[in-house]
């Protein structure tokens, strides 16, 4: 008997082999046939979706008026005809403003030609007390920007981040705020908003997205 138990075991997983083929042969079989005409493949992502959050509908830039690091007046109207990436910051940062700044450094190379002329590049500080026009002039040459770094008088300042909705708590030397970027068009409608630090290149197609709406 025992010279014979091989033998069966191996009848018996061929027959649990077989019967489990014709089970799945069964269900397969009886699956809607309409199952066959659906489109499992996900549909594109249409060409006008942008990386950021965008704002439906867009918003007019507030009115404002501050001082550029080259001692000019920049107000909301000299950001018209242009598409304007702006953001919050400020100079003695530690942590997420460096980050930003390497940010629009990589805008900066990305768009080489058409900064100024068809882009421009804005942070708005979150310190004032410190950032005075003369350190962000210093600040911005050290580091190579072609951006727009806009100051004023705390109580200015203080509407301008709540007019953009942006946190801001300082303590000691460290400020503690809302990292926030908007993307306004040519007209001066904000048209997309950032939270966080997204990549220079979320930044880049979103821009992109706008010469190509724009042309």
């Amino acid at each position: 008997m025992l010279k014979f138990r091989p033998f069966v075991n191996t009848i018996l997983i061929s027959l649990l082999l077989l019967t489990i083929g014709v089970l799945l042969w069964i269900r397969q079989s009886s699956q809607p046939s309409y199952l066959d005409t659906v489109n499992l493949t996900p549909a594109p992502i249409p060409d006008d979706i942008f990386v950021g959050d965008k704002m439906v509908p867009p918003v007019p830039i507030a009115d404002f008026n501050l001082i550029n690091y080259t001692g000019e007046n920049v107000s909301n109207s000299n950001l018209l005809g242009k598409i304007t990436l702006l953001s919050f910051t400020y100079t003695s940062c530690p942590d997420t403003c460096p980050i930003m700044f390497g940010r629009f450094l990589g805008l900066q190379k990305e768009f080489d030609n058409a900064l100024d002329a068809d882009i421009q590049l804005v942070f708005v500080t979150v310190d004032p007390e410190v950032d005075t026009p003369e350190r962000l002039k210093q600040y911005t040459e050290t580091l190579g920007g072609q951006w727009l770094f806009l100051t004023e008088e705390l109580d200015i300042m203080r509407e301008i981040w709540d007019t953009f909705h942006v946190y801001v708590e300082k303590e000691g030397a460290l400020v503690g705020h809302s990292n926030l970027t908007y993307l306004i068009d040519e007209l001066g409608l904000v048209q997309v908003r950032y939270s966080g630090l997204p990549p220079t290149s979320a930044f880049a197609a979103d821009i992109r997205k706008l010469q190509e709406q724009s042309s």
